[in-house]
């Protein structure tokens, strides 16, 4: 079940979405998925993953290589709790990435940098998911957090945990993570979604607020559950850009 988004987040319009279920084509002996709305593929010669999302409106193709070791989660063991549920769970929490963005006015051709996300659970085990808030981000002087908190209904952190990524793609892990959210919401699909977060860990010397950089990013679902996962600067004793994910 692929599903893409893409926002401007110059006016915070949503460009497009797509979501869908499809027949898809898996390789056997690598990673390479081809579905209609969807791509996945691996070159492990060049480290590089390719990847590509079609809507009605729009189309994005992209590399994406790392440009650190991949960041094994649980404390190197590459796996972590979420809830009372095992899940494999590594980062690629600096990527170089190459690609072009196409829709109805033409194409264009872009370049940056990206965190690549791989985190996974048995099938069975999908309905039993508990909620979260989720953080990844990219600091200017070179490292990287990961940083999540498991909510046990509407309740506060039943778990929390997280990743700390030195320049030199060395890991620290985080147990003591502090994750506030602001007053600064979006009210949507009958729910409050905060925009605004403080983020502290102190076993790091890291306090830094995190804020939205437009509202709306609900990635709304019909066959999927609704989340808000988006885009938000962060400034404190470091600064940078992460990516939040709550979901609903």
């Amino acid at each position: 079940m692929p599903v893409s988004q893409v926002v401007n987040l110059d006016n915070g319009a949503r460009v497009g979405r797509s979501e869908s279920i499809v027949p898809a084509l898996v390789g056997s002996t690598s990673v390479d998925v081809r579905t209609p709305a969807a791509t996945l593929r691996y070159d492990p010669r060049a480290n590089t993953w390719s990847l590509g999302a079609f809507g009605l409106r729009y189309g994005v193709r992209l590399t994406v290589t790392p440009q650190k070791p991949y960041a094994l989660h649980g404390g190197g063991t590459g796996i972590v709790g979420v809830g009372n549920i095992e899940s494999g769970y590594y980062s690629a929490t600096r990527t170089r990435v190459e690609g072009t963005f196409s829709s109805g006015a033409g194409s264009i051709s872009f370049r940056g940098t990206a965190w690549f996300d791989h985190q996974w659970v048995e099938r069975a085990a999908v309905l039993s998911l508990p909620k979260w808030d989720w953080f990844a981000c990219q600091f200017d002087d070179g490292t990287e957090l990961m940083a999540y908190k498991i909510l046990a209904g509407s309740s506060t952190a039943a778990e929390k945990g997280g990743t700390f990524v030195r320049r030199d793609g060395s890991t620290a892990v985080v147990a003591d993570p502090r994750m506030v959210a602001g007053n600064r919401a979006l009210s949507a699909a009958r729910r409050r979604w905060p925009l605004d977060w403080t983020i502290q860990v102190p076993s790091q010397g890291l306090a830094v607020k995190v804020r939205a950089i437009v509202p709306d990013q609900l990635v709304q679902g019909f066959l999927h559950p609704t989340f808000w996962e988006g885009v938000a600067t962060a400034t404190g004793t470091k600064k940078g850009v992460c990516f939040v994910e709550e979901t609903g």
